[in-house]
């Protein structure tokens, strides 16, 4: 496995013109919202390198919205002609599980001589780019390495925004007792998964102050807001708030196992986390197995007397908390995005990698 830090980058001049970089990337409730958020983190480190140009889907409403907000471009994606705005484009970065047109989309940038850059997780969906990365814990497959020029894997290139990395700095409080708790299940529906988390914390019994990230979907979160919680003072988490800051600040993180769980690893907040499907349930097992948090299985089979003898197991013992936090930091340092970025920028010069170091 190849480590970050390995090697030197020859990084684009300040002075030098901003070359095209085209975005492939899918989002939504059924393939999640990461892909698109790693996007949007990259295109914003490379802007004044790049003028990214997302590929979307035509029905990619959500997406479109938050390309456009994050004051990026966009074209719709048509899979029978992936080539088209391949014209001038400097590279190609693609992150999405979704292969309709991407063989043909990588063939006729490699004809054009425009380098690929692919991101994945745990090795799915594996192209013939000629940069792949995977920043997730578990080990690249051969078929994933067969596949593409140059493979970079681990967590070190797990793409994460700064605030996580600036916060992994900082130093963290283990307080004696759990007294915040923050939840964040994902950006699709978390209608399964809440209320039994909820329940629970309730039936510990302690007031406990609990924020909850209300994801990307409408799934009925006012009905959640409507049902009294009581002992514990429960609010959604508002516009104004920064989630690094918010899961740093917690005593407990109950979350999903995507890029959520990264984020509370990175910043040290004690975790416990369940799995929406097989995918995350891999890769939560694997984070338990490095004692970096406690795995809580399949949201699908979770009951809330778990969540409570969970809870009830952390809140009495801090010194379990506190190698919670110490482990999980050891996993992921939060630099990943400024890695990746420093790929894209070699690439987009037009410099090769020196191995050299």
């Amino acid at each position: 496995m190849k480590q970050p830090g390995a090697k030197t980058l020859t990084l684009l001049p300040r002075n030098s013109p901003r070359k095209k970089l085209l975005v492939r990337t899918v989002a939504g409730p059924a393939i999640g919202f990461g892909h698109l958020r790693r996007t949007l983190i990259l295109a914003g480190k490379l802007r004044r390198w790049a003028q990214p140009l997302f590929l979307l889907d035509s029905d990619d409403l959500w997406s479109q919205e938050q390309v456009m907000a994050g004051d990026f471009n966009y074209q719709c994606f048509d899979a029978r002609k992936p080539w088209h705005g391949l014209k001038a484009a400097a590279g190609l970065l693609i992150d999405t599980r979704q292969n309709a047109g991407l063989r043909r989309l990588v063939a006729e940038a490699r004809v054009r001589g425009i380098p690929v850059v692919s991101i994945h997780d745990l090795g799915l969906a594996p192209i013939a780019s000629d940069i792949a990365i995977d920043g997730s814990i578990l080990p690249a497959t051969d078929n994933f390495r067969q596949h593409a020029a140059t493979c970079l894997t681990g967590m070190g290139y797990f793409v994460l925004e700064d605030s996580c990395e600036q916060l992994h700095r900082e130093s963290k409080t283990i307080r004696r007792r759990i007294q915040k708790v923050v939840i964040n299940l994902g950006g699709g529906d978390g209608s399964r998964f809440f209320r039994t988390v909820l329940k629970g914390l309730r039936s510990a019994d302690t007031p406990l102050e609990v924020i909850g990230l209300p994801g990307f979907c409408s799934w009925g979160q006012e009905t959640v807001t409507r049902t009294s919680w009581d002992p514990l003072r429960f609010r959604w988490l508002s516009r104004k708030e920064d989630v690094a800051k918010l899961m740093f600040a917690a005593d407990l993180v109950i979350s999903a196992g995507g890029c959520a769980a990264y984020e509370a690893l990175c910043v040290g907040a004690p975790l416990c986390a369940l799995s929406v499907d097989h995918y995350q349930a891999a890769t939560v097992a694997a984070l338990a197995d490095a004692g970096a948090c406690i795995d809580l299985g399949l949201g699908a089979q979770l009951r809330s007397g778990d969540v409570r003898r969970r809870f009830a197991e952390l809140d009495l013992n801090p010194d379990l908390r506190r190698r919670l936090s110490a482990h999980g930091r050891r996993l992921v340092d939060g630099g990943g995005a400024q890695r990746v970025a420093r790929i894209l920028r070699s690439i987009l010069s037009g410099k090769t990698q020196d191995n050299n170091n």
